[in-house]
């Protein structure tokens, strides 16, 4: 749902009230990305693969990733790098 494609039930968990407030919607994004960052221990990569496939999917299968989810990770890394320059 909304700007950050949050599932209903990590909404919830996030404590993010309407979805489809953009503010509420990205600042709830953001805490669900640090808490996978931090669950990953900063490894990016796995963190990306969480947010986008899913933690449970990617804890039972962690060398399945679909074509989908490894084309999301490369395009979220190559933001970071254009930001960068």
């Amino acid at each position: 749902m909304g700007l950050m494609q949050l599932m209903p039930e990590t909404a919830r968990e996030l404590g993010v009230k309407n979805a489809y407030d953009p503010r509420e919607n990205v600042m709830g994004g953001t805490l669900y990305l640090k808490r996978l960052l931090e669950r990953y221990r900063g490894q990016t990569d796995l963190a990306l693969a969480a947010y986008n496939w899913g933690m449970g999917n990617l804890e039972r299968n962690p060398d399945g990733l679909p074509r989908e989810t490894v084309a999301y990770i490369e395009k979220v890394k190559a933001g970071f790098k254009s930001a960068k320059a």
